[in-house]
């Protein structure tokens, strides 16, 4: 009984010990890592050693023999710390149990059973900590070594009398409730884990809210000091005691927080590590001539890559104290939000490239409007040379301005009656050659607050004179400008015989040929600004045909023209 009573006393003792050691920063870091360096192996090799000689100063004597919780310490160091640790913490407690009872019967089979207890915990740690510390596998791996170290005792302790008799003592309350205590032990660390998984849900949620917030930012695909900035300092708003720094492949852009590093000569070496490797880093120290010497002293810094298309075009550096870094949630929350970052500027690109692909289709669109309007044009002139060239000479002036007026319009945009303009010199070329056989009837509403893509009208009233009102005796041509409700209809009618429905079904296969490019160009242009039920409308019958665009009069649609010039 009394050796139950120890062996609990000894336990309860240990779980206040693991209380304790649980809320401090740096072992929280040790306890949460995947890999550790050999100065943190040999930190916990010694903290756990500690607690092994510890539960062996503890322990009760019986019969020569000291029955104890050093199993415990052991374990658990193998267990939480690995390998290495584990099995250096069980060497370490083993001499140890040694070395204070030399002469004892038992003090070499207790020094074997501990090295191979740690042994154990090296060897089942991954399988462990893949199962999160479940406790079914604490609980029989402990069971498992205790009953291996009664064996061990009885194969190697002598007289074999006396072991036989020390095992029926201490059997049951060493491997029962060592391996209870193994199981409360390993519980308390086990909560280091649920609180950063917490934390890691919380960092999340950060990253999410600092991306949403970014957008706007990142959207116009621009990677430099004053961007980079303006998002160090949103990322600093949710993490007030990091430092937020971002660079380039040459020089830190903009810096947030306690520390500040705009204008250092050089970048420093974990930056040039993250660029060479193309993965996040940590570091809690630097070389002597590093700008991060001094500040790691007392900070952690993780870096993560901003990468586009597998390219390194920037690095993302958060610098945490010391004192209260939490190393797996502050690297999942580094490293993901640079991964979102860096998608957000891949997609920003990709949106960049779509509007400069959109930008030339639509400059090659309209410079094919020109030739094909100066082609009629002058046919229309030359055929006035002889007979008429006085007439010639004023078409050509009426000519020479239009193309002046269209020189002089860089943007892709005009107002509609500008545009209107363009249509009025072309008609007086057509009713030039046209003469009596041409009537043409234009109303436009005044006050219209309205931009039209450059040269969207000509092509149509080209088309309703040429191949529409002119296969008539006489041509009827009518064009009306006039707003309805958020957009202004301009509606183009002749009384031609109508327009074929192959080229209808080409024009919306956009498969026309050179005919029919005019219509083609305008509908493709429309469809490329507005979307595609911008397109034309278009309603033949037998008396005629009517073609009607509509422009919508929303801010937001204009804004498009102050994306595409023309060049």
């Amino acid at each position: 009984m009394e050796i139950i009573k120890s062996i609990i006393l000894n336990i309860g003792l240990l779980m206040v010990i693991a209380q304790l050691l649980a809320r401090v920063p740096t072992v929280k870091q040790f306890v949460v890592r995947d890999k550790h360096t050999v100065k943190e192996q040999l930190l916990l090799i010694v903290l756990f050693s500690a607690i092994s000689i510890t539960s062996t100063y503890m322990g009760i004597e019986v019969n020569g023999a000291i029955a104890n919780t050093r199993v415990i310490g052991v374990m658990a160091g193998g267990f939480i710390g690995g390998p290495v640790v584990g099995i250096g913490t069980a060497v370490i407690a083993g001499v140890h149990r040694y070395l204070i009872d030399i002469n004892g019967f038992t003090a070499i089979a207790c020094t074997v059973s501990t090295i191979t207890e740690g042994g154990i915990a090296a060897l089942f740690y991954q399988r462990v900590r893949r199962n999160k510390y479940r406790e079914d596998d604490i609980f029989f791996l402990t069971f498992g070594a205790e009953i291996l170290q009664m064996l061990i005792i009885l194969l190697i302790a002598r007289p074999y009398y006396d072991a036989v008799e020390l095992v029926g003592l201490i059997a049951l309350p060493m491997v029962v409730f060592n391996a209870l205590g193994m199981v409360l032990f390993v519980g308390v660390f086990k909560y280091i884990f649920v609180e950063q998984a917490y934390e890691v849900g919380n960092k999340v949620g950060k990253i999410l809210e600092i991306t949403k917030k970014c957008l706007p930012i990142i959207r116009n695909g621009r990677y430099d000091e004053a961007s980079s900035r303006q998002i160090a300092k949103i990322i600093h708003e949710f993490s007030k005691e990091s430092t937020v720094i971002f660079t380039d492949k040459s020089q830190i852009l903009s810096s947030k927080g306690h520390v500040f590093l705009r204008g250092v000569e050089s970048l420093p070496a974990i930056v040039r590590e993250v660029f060479a490797k193309k993965e996040t880093r940590l570091a809690e120290e630097a070389p002597e001539m590093d700008p991060l010497h001094s500040i790691l002293r007392s900070m952690v810094a993780i870096a993560s890559p901003l990468m586009i298309r597998g390219e390194v075009f920037g690095c993302l550096i958060v610098l945490s104290p010391k004192y209260q870094f939490s190393y797996h949630s502050e690297f999942e929350f580094v490293e993901g939000l640079a991964q979102l970052l860096s998608t957000q500027y891949e997609l920003a690109e990709m949106e960049n490239q779509k509007e400069l692909l959109r930008k030339v289709e639509y400059k090659v669109l309209q410079s094919q409007i020109n030739p094909h309007f100066i082609f009629n044009s002058l046919n229309t002139i030359s055929a006035f040379c002889r007979e008429k060239p006085e007439k010639a000479r004023e078409l050509l002036i009426a000519l020479a301005t239009y193309f002046r007026n269209t020189i002089k319009t860089q943007d892709s945009c005009v107002s509609i009656y500008e545009e209107m303009d363009y249509v009025e010199a072309y008609l007086q070329l057509e009713n030039a050659r046209f003469e009596d056989r041409l009537t043409v009837d234009v109303q436009v509403e005044k006050e219209l607050d309205c931009q039209v893509p450059c040269l969207i009208l000509q092509p149509i009233v080209e088309n309703a004179i040429i191949h529409g009102a002119m296969k008539r005796r006489h041509g009827l041509v009518s064009i009306l400008v006039e707003k309805d409700g958020g957009e202004v209809a301009i509606t183009v009618k002749d009384n031609g015989h109508g327009i074929p429905q192959e080229v209808l079904q080409g024009l919306e296969e956009n498969t026309l040929g050179v005919v029919n490019i005019g219509l083609s160009n305008v509908h493709q242009r429309l469809c490329y600004l507005y979307g595609k039920d911008h397109g034309l409308k278009i309603q033949c019958t037998d008396s005629g045909t009517s073609v009607q665009i509509r422009i919508p009069l929303k801010k937001e649609r204009q804004r498009i023209f102050d994306r595409i010039k023309v060049s």
